[in-house]
């Protein structure tokens, strides 16, 4: 996902929201021919942590810097929270395009055993002591500069693109223990 526009209303060009784009997600589905309708909550996305972990005492990091046990403390604090995988938007509705690409991901996955904790962040963070979980780079396909002038041209079959507007309602909800 991309803003459109700057912070002055004026359109951004693609090389900005290439730079801008935010990776929400990245799983695994199988698929069938046709119509396919796939629903995600943001507590099962690989980029983000649990609201537990977002806020974490400080002073319960065990070892000193260097020392395993604060190598895992950290990491495991590695990720986006749950709670704020989507921008806060604005009330008139704040202007984004959200990108989706399917890919085969028997061509892309890495065969590696995924043993430990705090893997649930995979896509930001990789897997501690792992390779990086995809044979594409971090940020693939925004990850380098683009030949072409406009999202648009950029796109190829399996990739589609979406305008939305993310609004901001002044609204509290009480988060239940489902997430």
């Amino acid at each position: 996902m991309a803003p459109t526009v700057d912070e002055n209303g004026a359109p951004l060009s693609f090389e900005d929201q290439r730079r801008l784009m935010i990776e929400l997600d990245k799983f695994t589905q199988p698929l069938n021919a046709g119509t396919n309708t796939i629903r995600r909550r943001s507590v099962d996305s690989s980029v983000t942590i649990p609201y537990e972990r977002t806020f974490r005492n400080q002073s319960n990091r065990q070892g000193t810097a260097g020392t395993a046990q604060a190598a895992q403390f950290d990491f495991c604090g590695c990720g986006w929270p749950h709670h704020m995988l989507i921008p806060k938007g604005t009330p008139e509705g704040y202007p984004v395009v959200v990108f989706a690409m399917v890919t085969n991901w028997d061509d892309d996955k890495i065969e590696q055993d995924l043993v430990g904790t705090c893997n649930d962040a995979a896509a930001y963070c990789g897997i501690r002591d792992r390779r990086y979980p995809d044979k594409r780079p971090m940020g693939f396909p925004f990850d380098r500069p683009a030949p072409v002038g406009i999202l648009e041209d950029f796109l190829k079959p399996n990739m589609a693109i979406k305008q939305c507007n993310i609004r901001f309602t002044d609204a509290t909800r009480l988060r239940t223990q489902q997430g």
